[in-house]
């Protein structure tokens, strides 16, 4: 079945103890954040103000059914 591989690790994740996964998470911190902690880069800053999220160019409609969040509102 083409799905057994994913069912292993699914199966290999829950069995792991609370000090494997501990450690797990210290190494991938390590490698994802140089130094091992969250922080804000200078030159990432400046290229999200160039290229992040932009807010919508036109004001949404105000959502006009009784209750406020129907599924086309939203």
């Amino acid at each position: 079945m083409a799905d057994d591989p994913i069912h292993e690790h699914i199966a290999s994740v829950a069995a792991r103890d609370e000090a494997t996964t501990a450690s797990l998470i210290a190494r991938i911190r390590a490698q994802c954040w140089p130094g091992g902690a969250d922080r804000s880069e200078p030159a990432a800053l400046a290229w999200v103000r160039r290229w992040g999220p932009r807010a919508p160019g036109t004001a949404l409609p105000a959502c006009g059914c009784a209750g406020g969040r129907c599924g086309v509102c939203n």
